[in-house]
């Protein structure tokens, strides 16, 4: 039983040496020390990966992340994350950024396309020589705004937002990331890291990569290195029931 437990610790620690270059995505190089970024969340049905995996990568590399929503109340995303916003929309001033990062979901719609106080917020960010950035369905809202006409740009690809994007003056490009200029928009949930790391070299003054990946539909997320996780632990699970296997025969020939 101590064998297996140590194999146990082992496969773990394994693990996590692993999977710990995985948590620093896009850091390998420079910081983002002294830069504020702001993330705008709708107040109901934010989507949570969209949110959480580009703070993770913004906070890593040393950037200060503050999130803003229509009311300065408990918001809630579509998978059940709560978060508490630091300010108001209404409340912002985009001078004081060097980001403004807008995530989507289902509840962007009804929350964030309309807000003209969330608009002129990405206008003047725009103008003030910021990044501008928009996942899933809120680079709508930059359509809206009027910062994308003549620009490519990416959307969640359902006939309405498309619609808008083409309405807005955009080139629509069914792509993962797509970057044009200063502004970055991302497709779906599955495009959030690649998002996150334009983001991050736009910041600090590199040549981001475009993404293209065919579209994917989105799906409950799965952690960081999940993939990784679940193929360790299976072979820590099958190694401990092959040793039980083998122990129980040799058992059953010394009973004979």
């Amino acid at each position: 039983m101590c064998s297996k437990f140590v194999f146990l610790l082992t496969s773990l620690f394994i693990l996590f040496i692993l999977l710990a270059p995985l948590t620093a995505t896009a850091l390998a190089e420079g910081t983002l020390e002294g830069k504020k970024i702001l993330m705008v969340i709708a107040q109901q049905d934010f989507r949570d990966e969209e949110l959480f995996k580009p703070k993770a990568v913004f906070e890593g590399a040393g950037a200060s992340v503050f999130v803003a929503a229509p009311r300065n109340e408990t918001a809630k995303g579509m998978l059940g994350g709560e978060v508490q916003p630091d300010f108001a929309i209404s409340d912002v001033n985009a001078s004081e950024f060097d980001a403004v990062v807008v995530v989507g979901g289902s509840g962007s719609p009804k929350y964030l396309w309309d807000d003209t106080q969330l608009r002129k917020l990405v206008k003047d960010a725009y103008a003030g020589g910021k990044v501008v950035a928009a996942i899933c369905l809120s680079p709508v809202v930059l359509a809206r705004a009027g910062i994308l006409k003549g620009k490519s740009a990416t959307v969640f690809p359902s006939s309405d937002a498309v619609a808008e994007l083409k309405k807005g003056g955009a080139i629509y490009k069914d792509e993962s990331v797509v970057i044009a200029e200063r502004i970055v928009t991302g497709r779906d949930p599955a495009s959030a890291e690649a998002f996150a790391d334009a983001i991050v070299s736009l910041l600090r003054g590199e040549e981001p990569k475009q993404t293209s990946q065919p579209t994917q539909q989105p799906s409950s997320p799965k952690p960081a290195g999940f993939e990784l996780f679940y193929a360790v632990l299976s072979a820590a699970v099958a190694s401990l029931l092959t040793t039980r296997h083998l122990t129980t025969r040799r058992r059953t020939k010394r009973a004979k």
